[in-house]
C-alpha cells in the first residue's frame, strides 16, 4: 500500500529559512491490509514522513507511491484517511455537522453523508453526542472525533499522526481497539505514537526512524530478538541448593517458602529443572520474561544510542 524509496525531506528554519534536512535516505514498505506502527525519537523525522505521505510537505528527493499511484495525486489522496497530530475542528458545529461537512470534503455524494456520519460516530462511540457541540468535547472525544473524521470516506488507508497522545488509559484502550479493528476490515495503518505499549499490542510491524534513515523495518518481536529469560520457582532440599545453583549456573533467591531463579534463556531453565526433580524437589512455576517493546526501543534507540541525537519523546510536539 505504500512504498517509500530513499525518500528525503525536511523543512525550513529559523529567520532566514535555513533547509533542515529531517530525512535523509528513508527506505520502507507497508503492506496492505496490515497496522504498521512508525517509531522514533523526539525529532526523528517522523511527522515529517507523515505530512509527506499525506501529500501537504514535497519531498526534495526520492519516490514515494500510495497504492501504486504518486504521492500527492488526487488518486492516491482518495485512498487516504489522515489523522493529524494537531487535529483543527470548528467548536460552533456539532459532531454530526462535522462529520458531514468532512464528508463532503472527501467526496462522499450528498445522499450518503448523514447515512455515514451517523454510522462513524456510532463506531468511534460518540452516537449520543452527535447533536453536542464540539467546543464541549473532552480531549479523549475530540480524538475518537478525529479518527470519525479520517474513517468517514471509507478509505483504504488510514495515516495517523499520535491519534492516542494525552489520552487517559480507557480513552486509549477504546481507541486501540477501534484501530486493531480496521485490519479486520482490510484497511491499511500506518500510525505514529509514543505510547510503546499501545504500537506493541496492534502492531504487525514496525519502522524505526534514527538519524534520518530506517534503523529497523520488520516485526515487533524481531526488534527483541527471540531469546527470553525464564523465571523459574521451585521448593527443593536445602542441602541440594547450592549444588542447584552450581548446575544451572546461576544464583537462587527465595520467594517464602520457594527457591527462585531468574534463567538467561530456555536451557539454562531446562537444565535447572532436570536437576530440580533429580533431587527430588517440585518446580511450582515457569514464567517466561521477555523484554517489551518500550525497554527494547530505549536500549537500543534512547539518547546516545544509534545515529540519532534526540532524547526519547515523552509529550509535546515533534518538528
Amino acid at each position: 500500500m505504500i512504498r517509500v524509496q530513499d525518500l528525503r525531506a525536511g523543512y525550513p528554519t529559523g529567520f532566514s529559512r535555513t533547509w533542515r534536512e529531517v530525512l535523509t535516505g528513508v527506505s520502507f514498505e507497508v503492506p496492505r491490509g496490515s497496522i504498521t506502527g512508525y517509531l522514533g525519537v523526539n525529532g526523528a523525522g517522523k511527522t515529517t514522513t507523515i505530512k509527506v505521505l499525506v501529500g501537504i510537505n514535497r519531498p526534495s528527493g526520492g519516490s514515494v507511491t500510495i497504492g501504486d499511484h504518486p504521492v500527492g495525486s488526487d488518486a492516491a489522496q482518495r485512498l487516504i484517511g489522515y489523522f493529524p497530530e494537531a487535529p483543527f475542528f470548528y467548536d460552533g458545529l456539532n459532531g454530526l455537522e462535522l462529520l458531514e461537512f468532512f464528508a463532503r470534503l472527501s467526496g462522499v455524494p450528498q445522499a450518503e453523508r448523514r447515512k455515514k456520519a451517523e454510522a462513524v460516530l456510532e463506531e468511534v462511540g460518540l452516537g449520543g453526542s452527535a447533536e453536542v457541540p464540539v467546543k464541549g468535547y473532552s480531549k479523549g472525544m475530540r480524538q475518537r472525533l478525529g479518527l470519525a473524521q479520517a474513517l468517514v470516506h471509507d478509505p483504504e488507508l488510514l495515516v495517523l499522526d499520535e491519534p492516542l497522545d494525552g489520552l487517559d488509559p480507557m480513552g486509549r484502550l477504546h481507541l486501540r481497539g477501534l484501530i486493531a479493528r480496521q485490519r479486520e476490515r482490510g484497511r491499511t495503518v500506518f500510525f505514529s505514537s509514543h505510547v510503546l505499549s499501545d504500537v506493541e499490542a496492534v502492531s504487525d510491524q514496525l519502522v524505526v526512524l534514527d538519524g534520518g534513515q530506517v534503523a529497523y523495518e520488520g516485526s515487533v518481536e524481531g526488534l527483541g530478538g527471540s531469546d527470553a529469560s525464564v523465571d523459574v520457582q521451585f521448593a527443593a532440599p536445602a542441602e541440594a541448593r547450592d549444588e542447584l545453583a552450581k548446575v544451572a549456573g546461576v544464583e537462587l533467591g527465595s520467594r517464602g517458602d520457594l527457591c527462585e531463579a531468574l534463567c538467561p534463556n530456555a536451557e539454562v531453565a531446562d537444565r535447572l529443572v532436570a536437576a530440580v526433580i533429580d533431587k527430588g524437589g517440585r518446580i511450582a512455576s515457569l514464567v517466561p520474561r521477555r523484554a517489551n517493546l518500550e525497554e527494547v526501543f530505549l536500549e537500543r534507540f534512547g539518547a546516545g544510542k544509534g545515529a540519532g541525537t534526540s532524547t526519547p519523546k515523552a509529550a509535546g510536539k515533534e518538528s
